[in-house]
């Protein structure tokens, strides 16, 4: 069983009690490892080193460019009524960047900054929304592109003034508006996303049938049966924080995703440009 290491949470902890809990129901031994960060995961996985992986949306678009080994097949699954669970929230500079308009105009003017190359919400979903409003090629449109490490990062670097707009997720933005309201005052809200499908529990193709049918067994009533398992799960993605348990799946779960603010034809150029140029 493998995942990722975010900032330095390298996420072990959040698994042990449901490898410990999956190696009673299994009847064989689990070992929980963490990779530095979501390309070498994907390496990982296919150098057939990963048997249940824990990725997230855009690791696992990713990895769908050339997967052979793995398949999804559950996933967190948010409850009905929750709001703002996982969106990027694209923040810009009020005094600089009030609007989409203004930031189409003077793009070549503008810095901005994402959260990391293996981020979905501070880096693939802003990527798409920016390709769908003209802007292809941030590196070569705006005056700067840069990453901040993390959300809260990022947002203190537009408070800061160090750059003019900023992509993160809805989560830490709504966690820092608690915090200061002033937020809300100096910067400005220029692009909200739809909600983002979190990412899927992989499972490798050499695993038997029956081995897999259980383990969706397991992991499907999980909320039932072990919720502290369960919760350490949740307490590891800040976007799983509103789940309520995980959901059968398959890779056609996230064909709507596929499609951000009405344009999909550049999804794939701007994965390729992510393994081509961020990646390496």
């Amino acid at each position: 069983m493998a995942t990722y290491t975010y900032s330095t949470n390298n996420r072990i902890a959040n698994l042990e009690p449901l490898s410990k809990a999956l190696e009673q129901h299994l009847n064989r031994p689990i070992k929980v490892e963490s990779y530095p960060d979501v390309p070498s995961f994907i390496q990982g996985i296919k150098s057939n080193q990963v048997d249940i992986g824990f990725i997230n949306t855009l690791g696992y678009l990713l990895l769908s460019l050339d997967n052979e080994n793995m398949e999804p097949i559950a996933t967190l699954e948010v409850k009905e009524n929750a709001k703002d669970n996982y969106k990027t929230v694209l923040l810009g500079n009020s005094k600089k960047v009030g609007n989409v308009d203004s930031l189409k105009s003077d793009s070549e003017k503008v810095a901005i900054e994402f959260v990391a190359p293996g981020s979905t919400s501070g880096n693939l979903i802003p990527r798409l929304f920016l390709s769908s409003i003209g802007i292809q090629f941030p590196e070569q449109q705006f005056e700067k592109v840069s990453y901040a490490g993390n959300h809260k990062a990022a947002i203190e670097r537009l408070i800061q003034g160090k750059t003019d707009i900023c992509a993160v997720g809805s989560n830490e933005y709504h966690r820092q508006l608690q915090i200061d309201s002033s937020l809300s005052q100096s910067t400005s809200i220029l692009w909200m996303s739809e909600e983002i499908p979190l990412g899927p529990v992989l499972l490798n193709k050499r695993i038997t049938d029956s081995e897999k049918k259980s383990l969706i067994g397991f992991l499907s009533t999980l909320h039932k049966t072990n919720p502290e398992a369960l919760k350490a799960v949740k307490d590891g993605w800040s976007e799983a924080k509103q789940a309520e348990k995980f959901l059968p799946i398959s890779d056609h779960y996230y064909d709507n995703f596929r499609k951000v603010n009405g344009n999909s034809s550049n999804l794939p150029e701007i994965l390729n440009f992510f393994l081509d140029n961020l990646f390496r």
